[in-house]
This record gives structure tokens, sequence and C-alpha cells, in this order.
């Protein structure tokens, strides 16, 4: 009975997930639902304004709410241009860089932000947020249906396993993490139905997609995990046109409209790169993250690491790493390599697509667990990608290659006592590794989760042909996935954290009527970043590519360019007189250095306000105008 409710909902869901999709779309930018942690701001910065939160702003996410999503909403007050006098208070590309919503043909390849340009921020941040979520679902949904020959159980399985993987969920705003997964799943499926479809113009508008999905992977700009995600698409792509190229008819009319899809897709990425050399340019000659050149090994912990996933939302004590570094995909290693592996001895034809997701699974983990030689990792661009980042395309195969196997092996099954055995032994085994790995964060009581958890999966998994098995998996799948990853962003409505804030107010009030370039001063990050969410000029905000023209009028030599010569978050001290530091500028950690200006560096740099934490009442060179707790507004008087 139980079954049958779970295929009829499952039937239902999948007839009607667009419409689903769509409706849960509207309702949520109606009431500007979205993830964002900028409730945190309330934290940082008494207001006492309603967060409108449900659930726990993370601070440890800072690069979303302290960083992009003060950026995409500067863009408002920069009339959603490509170059922004917003950021670093000078002209900075926008597009290229850090990927901000503009008004631009070539926002095509990033799609996700153009409720930007024509909802405002609020509902534009809601669209950003939920339809990303949700077209990650129905995207890796329709990936797993042709996988699994529209087996809806597993397809949900996958697309859940995938949507809610804590690894993505954790960096959800940041890094288009999101985008790579569409746009690489995309390109698969619309692959596949461009290979299948007779009709010419259906196969005109896969094609028109397909462009867009591959100058949106491309312009997601994060080699770390574009590189090594690149080879799992490589190897999908492999074997759709494999399995696909005799049912496909190509005429004259798809070898032409083919030939015009790769003009415009080249010369859209050539445009893009072109006027944005300079920029390029001095981001590959930086002293970070500048181009790294990495030779991969030292991450097997990782694959046993997984099993604290669903711990991560509900605890911040973590030992060496932070919740969003310490969270994977939740693969469920190994559980799919030996389902997999035995699928291939047992069944007399061998399958290509399991056989090229070994490979291919085997020489990232080859990459992740021992590292390349320099020559290789060069030739496979691997080496633009830290062996702790590829993980993330090891942690997609464990599940492509979990469901794939499930599929396979449908008509056999192991005996029961060596499901027990593999189901207890397995994961206390992994248990004991990670403690042996990460000593002193797993007490009883965790430990007691984990391995309910995991035994439970992994026995599951391992009887799937019985019938009541393959219900009671896709009940704690979703359980699991809901605990593991739901909790890990906050439920936001509306931006009102940001726009009934009365220092921001009082801030664009003061800009409004007699517009100037701002600093920061004696305020440390993320509360740098606080002015830029109303579009003020601020000089030392996240300087997202060093502004060198601005620093070298204070360091002709080059002296201390090693120092800001960076991407960074910038820390401003205003000074009585160059006596009263040591050096101008000072590298405080990878990211984040220090900078000692005058009142003369002032007007050098032609600030005409200061957001600062100090009194500077008793100074002439300073009128105030505006004063909150522990805020200060001063003009800089000429």
């Amino acid at each position: 009975m139980c079954k049958n409710k779970i295929d009829s909902i499952l039937d239902k869901l999948y007839k009607y997930r667009f419409i689903i999709c769509a409706f849960i779309f509207i309702i949520s930018i109606i009431f500007e639902v979205s993830g964002s942690s900028i409730g945190a701001w309330n934290d940082l910065i008494h207001t006492n304004t309603n967060t409108n939160d449900i659930g726990v702003s993370r601070h440890v996410r800072a690069d979303e709410w302290a960083t992009f999503t003060p950026m995409m909403f500067s863009q408002k007050y920069n009339d959603y241009n490509i170059e922004s006098s917003i950021l670093r208070g000078g002209d900075t590309n926008v597009f290229f860089v850090y990927g901000l919503p503009t008004m631009s043909i070539f926002q095509l390849y990033r799609p996700f932000q153009i409720g930007f340009l024509f909802l405002g921020n609020a509902k534009g941040l809601s669209f950003f947020w939920i339809g990303r979520l949700l077209v990650l679902f129905l995207v890796s949904l329709e990936l797993f249906m042709i996988l699994t020959k529209k087996n809806k159980k597993l397809s949900y399985i996958g697309a859940l396993l995938i949507t809610l993987s804590p690894l993505i969920n954790w960096w959800f705003a940041v890094n288009e993490i999101v985008e790579m997964f569409v746009f690489g799943e995309g390109a698969i499926v619309l692959l596949y139905h461009y290979m299948r479809d007779k009709t010419f113009s259906k196969r005109l508008l896969y094609l028109f997609l397909m462009i867009i999905c591959a100058g949106g992977y491309i312009m997601t700009l994060y080699p770390a995990w574009q590189i090594p995600l690149f080879y799992v698409f490589f190897v999908l792509a492999i074997w759709v046109i494999a399995d696909n190229y005799k049912e496909t008819k190509i005429n004259k009319k798809d070898v032409l409209a083919i030939i015009i899809a790769f003009i415009i897709f080249a010369s859209s990425m050539a445009y893009i790169f072109i006027t944005s050399k300079d920029v390029i340019n001095i981001i590959m000659h930086t002293d970070y993250p500048g181009a790294r050149f990495e030779l991969g090994g030292g991450q097997i912990s990782k694959y046993f690491s997984y099993i604290i996933d669903p711990l991560l939302p509900y605890t911040n004590t973590l030992s060496p790493l932070n919740q969003s570094e310490a969270a994977l995909m939740f693969g469920l290693f190994p559980i799919g390599i030996i389902i997999g592996v035995t699928a291939l001895i047992k069944n007399k034809k061998k399958d290509l697509l399991l056989i090229l997701l070994l490979v291919c699974y085997t020489v990232l983990s080859i990459w992740c667990i021992f590292g390349f030689p320099k020559i290789i990792a060069k030739i496979t661009l691997l080496y633009t990608s830290p062996a702790h980042r590829s993980f993330i395309a090891v942690g997609l195969l464990d599940i492509i290659i979990l469901i794939r196997s499930l599929y396979l092996f449908k008509n056999n099954n192991y005996k029961m006592i060596y499901t027990i055995i593999i189901s207890i032994v397995l994961p206390m085994l992994m248990v004991f590794l990670y403690n042996l790995c990460y000593p002193g964060y797993l007490n009883i009581k965790k430990i007691l989760v984990i391995l309910s958890i995991i035994i439970s999966l992994f026995y599951l998994l391992l009887n799937y042909n019985k019938k009541i098995f393959k219900t009671l998996l896709v009940i704690e799948i979703t359980i699991v996935m809901i605990i593991s990853s739901l909790t890990i962003n906050p439920i936001r409505l509306g931006t009102d954290i940001i726009y009934k804030s009365p220092i921001l107010k009082s801030i664009k009030k003061i800009d409004n009527k007699d517009p100037g370039i701002w600093i920061t001063e004696g305020i440390n990050y993320p509360t740098t970043n606080y002015i830029l969410n109303v579009g003020v000029k601020n000089i030392n905000g996240t300087n997202t590519y060093p502004n060198l023209k601005l620093w070298k009028k204070f360091d002709k030599n080059g002296s201390y360019k090693y120092i800001y010569n960076r991407y960074a978050h910038i820390t401003m001290f205003l000074c009585k007189d160059k006596n009263s530091y040591v050096n101008k500028f000072e590298l405080a950690s990878q990211d984040v250095f220090n900078v000692y200006v005058t009142i003369d560096d002032l007007k050098k740099m032609n600030v005409k306000y200061i957001f600062t934490i100090n009194n500077f009442d008793n100074n002439n060179n300073f009128e105030k105008l505006y004063s909150y707790d522990k805020y200060n507004v001063y003009k800089v008087i000429k």
C-alpha cells in the first residue's frame, strides 16, 4: 500500500513538475523569499531592523551576505552597467569578475540574475535563489531519467542527492556552483534530445540552449571546480553520442545550424575575453590568487568525511575546517562502486557508461589522493584546481555511479549475510578513520547518529531490488537530505534588513544630496562592504582585482606591490601624519591588507565621506554629518 502511494505521488509530481515549480517560483518572488544570510548584518551592526529570517543566518558564508550580495545590490545604483564606479571607487569590470547583473545581451550566459534587471533587489534576490534551486532539481531529474531509462524513483533519488547536496548548499550563492551543475547537466540533457528529436525547429531550440549552457559554464570562471566537473560532463557526453548516434539524422540544415551556432558562440566568447583582456591580465599577474599551479594529492580523508554532512548545520565545532569547507557531496561512497563493479561482473553486456564513469573516477581519484607529475597536471588543466576543490567531481561521480549501478543491478540480489556485514562494517570503519583524521569532533552521540544513518542507507541500497526497500530508500533519502541541507540557509523574506537600516538610509540620503567617494575607516571586513548595499562609491570595499592605478600614487617604486596586488578586503586607518605608521601598506592575511592614510592622502583619492567607528569631532578637516551607536559619518573639508 505504502509502495503504491509513493509510486503514485512520484508519478504525479513528475507529471506536473513544471507547473509545481512555476507555482513555487512565482509565490517565492511575490513574497521575496530567498536563502540569503543578510540577516547576519543585524548581528554585526545593531540597527534593530526586523531580519525576517526563518532559520539561521550563516556568518561563515560572509562571501555571500557580505560580499557578493552587496555587490549585486550595488548594480541597481550603477544602472546595471558593465563598468561600475561604485566598487573600488573607480571603473571596475563587474561582468567578467564576480559576474554581477548587467544590462547586456551577454547576461543570457547568467540567466538567473536577469530578475534584478526588472524586479528590483528584493525580488531579484528571490529570482536568483529560488530559480537556481528549482532549475537545478529539474535539470538533475531529467539527467537521471536519461541515465535510468525513465526510472522515476532512482531519478528522484539522484536529483535529490545533487540538489540538496551539502557542498552545493553551503556554497550556494558564490563561485556560481549551481550554474556549473545546471549548465553542465543541462548541456547533456539537451545533447540527448538534440540527437533523438526528428523535428528541426526543436533541434534548433536545443542548439541555441546548448550555446547558453556552454557560454554559461565557461563564464562561471572558477577553474577549481570547472575543470574537474568538466571531465564528468565530458564522459556523459561521450556516452550520449555513442548511445544515440544511430538515432540521429543530420541533414544540410543541421550542419548549417551547427556552423552558425558555433560562430555565434565563438564570437561572443571572443568579444567578452578581448574586451576584458586588461582585467584578465591584471588578475593573472596578481600575487593572490594569481596563476596557481597545483599538483594534487593528499585528500584521501574526503572519501569518508561525507558521513558528517548531516551534522554540519547543527554544530559550530569543527576541526580543522569550518562547515562550508567540511561539506561534501553526499555520495554514499563506496556503495555505488561496490554495486557498479558487481553489475559489470554479473551482466553479460558490459555497460559503456559505467565503464567510462569508473575510468573517470579512477583518474580523478589518483589526482585527489596522490597527485600528478607537473607535465600531466598541465596537460589535463587540473593544475588550476587544488585537490580539495577537485573532489567535488569525485562526489558527483559517486552519485551518478550509484544511480546507474542500481539501475543496471535491477535483476540481481546480494546474499543477506553480505548486505548485513557490509552495511555494518563499512560505516564503522569510516567513523573510525574519520576520528583518526579529525580527533575530538565525534562524540558518542554524534557517532550513534552517523552510524544509524549510514548503516540503514547502505543496507537499503544493497537490498534495493526488494520492493519494500525501494520505498523505504526514497523516504529515508528524502529525510536525510532535508536534515542535511534545507536548514543550511535561512528562509528569508525581503530585504528590510538593508533598506530599513537607519544607517544605510542616512548614508544614501547624504550621498544623493551631494554624491562623492567614500571610504570606511577603522572598520574591518565584512563591515567594509556594508555601504555597498546602497550603491555609494566605496574605495575600500572588497576589491575583486587590484586598483593598481590608485595604489601607485602612494607607492611609486612598487615597493609594496606584493601587498596590494591581490583580491582583497581592505582596512583603512586614518593617521595624523606619515610619522604615525611604520609602513603605508600592511598584509594582514592572504586576502586582507591594511592601508594607513593621512588627510592629504584622502584628498589625493578625492575622498568626500568617511564611514567610521572613530571620533574626529575635534579635527578641523572633517564635518560630522551623522552618528548612530558607535558609527559616524564625516565629510572631508577641502
